[in-house]
């Protein structure tokens, strides 16, 4: 679901594909949700609605053990 590119754990599947980031989300046992006013997806869990994902410009990148998370 996701893919090492220089040292970023980029999401493959974009900023619309709402099913798949369901899916990583659900088999992912870092998810935890972001402040609900900062959730996009109308279900809960979702890697557009995890504390730990940073919005780029066509896609999001997981930050969990990142060494720049605050």
């Amino acid at each position: 679901m996701f893919e090492y590119i220089n040292d970023h754990k980029i999401f493959k599947y974009g900023l619309n594909n709402y099913e798949m980031s369901r899916i990583a989300a659900k088999n992912c046992i870092n998810f935890k949700a972001d402040h609900e006013y900062e959730q996009v997806d109308s279900e809960l869990i979702s890697c557009y609605n995890c504390i730990y994902r940073r919005w780029k410009s066509k896609t999001i990148e997981c930050m969990k053990n990142a060494s720049k998370l605050i």
